[in-house]
């Protein structure tokens, strides 16, 4: 008993701040890639700035893409691609569910620092299923 509780005075602090990320007790930014759904990138877009990257093939991106999305390769998130401020909200998406291409990249844009990094797993064939507009390349 008395090891237990030597072990919990001496590491319990430690186990506060790994859960924290820092001394203080604020929160630490997400070190892992989060999913959101057509629902919730659209409200994402509504409500302010946010930064989407399609990582579709040029051809797919031409006939239809997410309002204002760019057009970046799976494996071209580099940091003269992406936003400047480490803490913007970054969305990534390919075709659908099966597409591997838009975890991918951003797992790359964790790896590179950012801190609000999103997956919108369904796509653009799921943004299409929920109705909602895209914009094609003239």
């Amino acid at each position: 008993m008395q090891h237990t509780l030597l072990i919990a005075a001496c590491f319990g602090p430690l186990l506060l701040n790994a859960q924290t990320g820092a001394v203080d007790g604020t929160p630490a930014p997400p070190t892992t890639v989060q999913e959101l759904t057509p629902a919730q990138l659209s409200a994402l877009m509504t409500a302010g700035r946010v930064f989407v990257f399609d990582c579709n093939e040029p051809y797919m991106h031409e006939e239809a893409h997410v309002p204002g999305a760019v057009l970046i390769p799976y494996d071209a998130v580099t940091p003269d691609r992406m936003p400047a401020d480490r803490d913007a909200a970054i969305v990534f998406y390919c075709y659908s569910p099966e597409c591997p291409a838009a975890s991918m990249a951003a797992r790359d844009a964790v790896e590179l620092g950012f801190t609000q990094v999103y997956c919108m797993r369904e796509g653009i064939t799921g943004w299409q299923d929920v109705g909602l507009p895209t914009e094609a390349v003239p």
